[in-house]
C-alpha cells in the first residue's frame, strides 16, 4: 500500500530527494558514504579530501519579495545570503570542513516583476557581512563572483543559489562512523545566537513552500499574482500581523534566517581537538530537507532514538493552520532542532564540549537520546515527543 503523501509532497516537493539519489548515486564519486555530505579523496594530493556543495535559499526569496512590497524594507533581501550561505557551509562543516571556503553564486531574476538593482545591492551587502562574521570565528571565505541571469520566461521573481568549495586533511574529516551506544545531542534552531541581532523563530530553510502558503493571506494571490505558482496562498495572516506567542510578526517569523551552523561546528571541533578527543565525534546532521529524519543520512544500520523538546511556537501555528499530521511535520520541518551531534559518551567529553559551545554561542543544546543497532542495514529514526512517538 502506497504511503499517504504529506501536504509538502502534494505541493510538488520531495523532502527525501529519493528520485535524485536514485538517478545520480551510482555515478557520484563518494569516498565516505557514511558522512553527512559527498566528498572525495584528492588523488593528486594524498591525505587531502575535497568537497563541493550547491544549494540556495529556496522559496524564501519569494517571501522576501512579498515582505519588501508590503513594508518597503529592502534590507530584508540581505537575509537571502544568510540562508543560501548556511545551506552550503553548514553541510560541509558537518563533514569537518571548517577552515576556508571558496564561494560563488547564481542569481536568476525577472526584473519586470521585482527590483533587480535593489535586490543585487542587498545581496552584495549580505555577502560582505557574512565574510566578516565568519572571519571573526576563524573561517575564511573567498568570494569569487558568480552569474546574474535575466530569465523572464523561466522565473517569476528571483532565486539565489550558491556553490561552495573546500578541502581538508583526511584526519580532520567527520566520517559518520556511528556506533551503537553513541549519544545524540541537539542544538536549537530557535532563540538568539551570540552573533544574531534578533530572536529566531527556528524556521531555517526547509518547508518554506508549505509555511508561506499555509500562513500568508489568500488576498495576496490577487495583489501579487507573480509571487505564486500552482501553490496559492491559503492563510489568514498579513506580513505585518504581530503574534504574541511568536514575539514577532508572522512575516518576520517566516523569514528568520538559517543559523550559521558552520560557526557552531567550528567551535565544537576546536573543543574536541583541544582535548585531543576528535575521534569521539562521529557525526553531525543539519536538519534541513527531511527535518528530524535527516540524521538517517549518517552511518549504516543505526536506529536513532531521540526525545525532542516541545517545538517552537511557529511550528504549532503552522500545524494548527494547515491541520497537517505531526508525523509529517517532523519530516517537513526541523521542529526546533537545527543541528544534531552524535558521538561517544566516553569520559563525558562529548557533553562537556556541547555545553561549552552552547554557552559560548548562546544556542540552547539538549541531550536527545542514543543510537542502537538496527536489524537492517538501512537506518531508522524514532522521534519521541509530547505530540506523539513516530517511527521513520
Amino acid at each position: 500500500m502506497m504511503a499517504k503523501k504529506s501536504i509538502y509532497e502534494k505541493m510538488g516537493v520531495d523532502p527525501h530527494k529519493g528520485t535524485v539519489k536514485g538517478i545520480f548515486e551510482k555515478i557520484i564519486k563518494n569516498d565516505f558514504p557514511g558522512a553527512f555530505c559527498v566528498m572525495a579523496r584528492d588523488e593528486k594530493n594524498p591525505g587531502r579530501v575535497k568537497v563541493k556543495h550547491s544549494d540556495g535559499s529556496g522559496s524564501k526569496s519569494i517571501q522576501r519579495c512579498l515582505h519588501y512590497f508590503e513594508t518597503g524594507d529592502e534590507t530584508i533581501f540581505q537575509g537571502d545570503i544568510d540562508d543560501a550561505l548556511s545551506s552550503n557551509a553548514s553541510d560541509i562543516a558537518a563533514a569537518g570542513f571548517v577552515e576556508r571556503y571558496e564561494l560563488t553564486d547564481v542569481v536568476n531574476i525577472n526584473s519586470k516583476n521585482v527590483p533587480k538593482d535593489v535586490i543585487l545591492k542587498n545581496l552584495g551587502m549580505g555577502i560582505q557581512k557574512n565574510i566578516e562574521l565568519y572571519k571573526k570565528f576563524g573561517i575564511d571565505i573567498e568570494f569569487l563572483g558568480g552569474e546574474t541571469a535575466d530569465l523572464p520566461d523561466q522565473v517569476n521573481s528571483y532565486a539565489i543559489d550558491m556553490d561552495i568549495r573546500s578541502e581538508a586533511r583526511e584526519e580532520d574529516i567527520v566520517k559518520g562512523n556511528i556506533e551503537a551506544g553513541d549519544l545524540i545531542f541537539g542544538f536549537s534552531s530557535a532563540g538568539q545566537a551570540e552573533w544574531e541581532g534578533k530572536p529566531n523563530s527556528g524556521q531555517m530553510t526547509n518547508g518554506l513552500t508549505f509555511t508561506r502558503t499555509a500562513l500568508m493571506h489568500s488576498g495576496y494571490n490577487k495583489k501579487y499574482p507573480f509571487l505564486f505558482g500552482k501553490n496559492k496562498y491559503a492563510g489568514r495572516f498579513k506580513v505585518e500581523d504581530f503574534r504574541k506567542e511568536l514575539g514577532m510578526t508572522v512575516g518576520k517569523a517566516i523569514l528568520s534566517p538559517m543559523r550559521q551552523w558552520a560557526i557552531v561546528i567550528k567551535l565544537l571541533i576546536d573543543e574536541f581537538k583541544k582535548n585531543e578527543a576528535f575521534h569521539l565525534l562521529h557525526g553531525i546532521s543539519i536538519n534541513t530537507g527531511g527535518g528530524l529524519t535527516k540524521i538517517s543520512n549518517l552511518g549504516r544500520g543505526i536506529k536513532y532514538e531521540k526525545q525532542i523538546p516541545d517545538p517552537p511556537l511557529l511550528f504549532k501555528l503552522i500545524q494548527n493552520e494547515s491541520e497537517e499530521s505531526w508525523k509529517n511535520m517532523c519530516v517537513t520541518f526541523n521542529m526546533g532542532i537545527g543541528m544534531e551531534v552524535v558521538g561517544s559518551g566516553e569520559g563525558g567529553i562529548l557533553k562537556t564540549a556541547i555545553d561549552a559551545v552552547s554557552q559560548k554561542t548562546k544556542v540552547a543544546a539538549y541531550k536527545l537520546g542514543e543510537c542502537k543497532k538496527n536489524k537492517e542495514e538501512k537506518n531508522k529514526v524514532v522521534v519521541i515527543s509530547s505530540l506523539g512517538t513516530f517511527e521513520f
